[in-house]
This record gives structure tokens, C-alpha cells and sequence, in this order.
């Protein structure tokens, strides 16, 4: 016998579920903010000798390019994650890169409430002589990769202020998975 508070019927008689598509996104960018803010300029453009390679500049720079192609997407045009601008003051400058999460966070809060809807189009170079690919998408679609990539490279960021002595939050750069996992394990104990 089957349960029928299971049948399909009923399921699409549930209201729908609203994500908050564009809510962890910010958070983490808040996260990497509150870090880069407490770095000095040394500590910001120092490349330690790890295997993260790059300094911090220059791995906040990366992922706010990934935000602005993002943001770019939401607006009809292209998300192209190869059109980025290296060598910005926002790689050199902490305060520059506060200055730009800022801006960022202030155009991701503006979006309407649905945008995770919206139908984009990607562009990736998948070698390095191109072409790039043109592959069709959904901008909640992109937000999990750009929210994913930014945790990826928060971790490095965390262990490279580490290394460098600056204090970091336990949880900085942890994928929400690893984080439920942990409280999970912790709830049991």
C-alpha cells in the first residue's frame, strides 16, 4: 500500500517554496569583508609562500569579478567570468576592496526577489585557445556557482591571513555542507 500523503497531486498543491537565492551570497561577501577590512595593506599584498599562490588582493579581486559578471547577467548582458580586470586597486588596496564588496552587496540587496528565475546566458573558455563556450543558464544557477567559488576561495584567503598572523574566524570559508555536517555531529555529542 502507498502513502498517500505522498502522491504527486498533493505535492503541487503545497505552496511553493521562496529561496532566498541572493541572501547566502551576501553573507559570505560580509564575511570576507569584515577580513578584509581588518587586513593591512602588507598583509593584503603579501604572497606567502603556500600552495594558495597569489595574495589576498588578488584572490578578492577574482571573486568580486565573478560577482560583477554575475551582476551583469541580471541585466540581460552576458556572464562572462573571463572579463575580468586584473591589477585594480581593488587587488592592492583593502580599502578599495571594502569599498567595492559595498557596492556589491548593495546591487545583490537591489534585486528583485525573483531574479533566481531569470533565464542568462554563460560564457566559459574551457581551454585556453577558446573558443568559449556559450551555455544557457538560470541566474539562481549562477548564484550558487559564484557563492560556491567565493567559499573555495575564502578558504585560501582564511589560511593565508593565518599564515600571516591575522585572526580568522573558525567557519571562514567553510561550504554550508561541511558547516551542517558539523553541527550534526555536534547536536549528537
Amino acid at each position: 500500500m502507498t502513502d498517500s500523503s505522498l502522491a504527486p497531486h498533493q505535492l503541487s498543491e503545497a505552496a511553493p517554496v521562496v529561496l532566498d537565492h541572493v541572501g547566502p551570497l551576501r553573507e559570505v561577501l560580509g564575511q570576507l569583508a569584515r577580513l578584509v577590512d581588518q587586513l593591512d595593506d602588507t598583509a593584503y599584498n603579501t604572497k606567502p609562500v603556500t600552495t594558495y599562490g597569489g595574495s589576498i588582493g588578488g584572490h578578492v579581486r577574482h571573486c568580486l569579478d565573478h560577482v560583477s559578471a554575475l551582476l551583469c547577467g541580471t541585466h540581460g548582458d552576458l556572464i562572462d567570468y573571463e572579463a575580468r580586470e586584473r591589477g585594480t586597486d581593488i587587488e592592492t588596496n583593502p580599502v578599495s576592496a571594502c569599498s567595492e564588496l559595498q557596492r556589491l552587496d548593495t546591487a545583490l540587496a537591489e534585486l528583485p526577489e525573483d531574479v533566481g528565475q531569470l533565464e542568462v546566458t554563460t560564457s566559459i573558455l574551457l581551454t585556453p585557445s577558446g573558443p568559449a563556450l556559450k551555455a544557457p543558464s538560470s541566474v539562481a544557477r549562477e548564484l550558487a556557482f559564484v557563492l560556491s567559488h567565493t567559499i573555495h576561495h575564502n578558504a585560501m584567503i582564511g589560511g593565508m591571513a593565518k599564515a600571516l598572523g591575522s585572526d580568522v574566524p573558525a567557519d571562514f570559508g567553510m561550504a554550508p555542507g561541511t558547516l551542517e555536517h558539523q553541527r550534526k555531529r555536534q547536536a549528537q555529542a
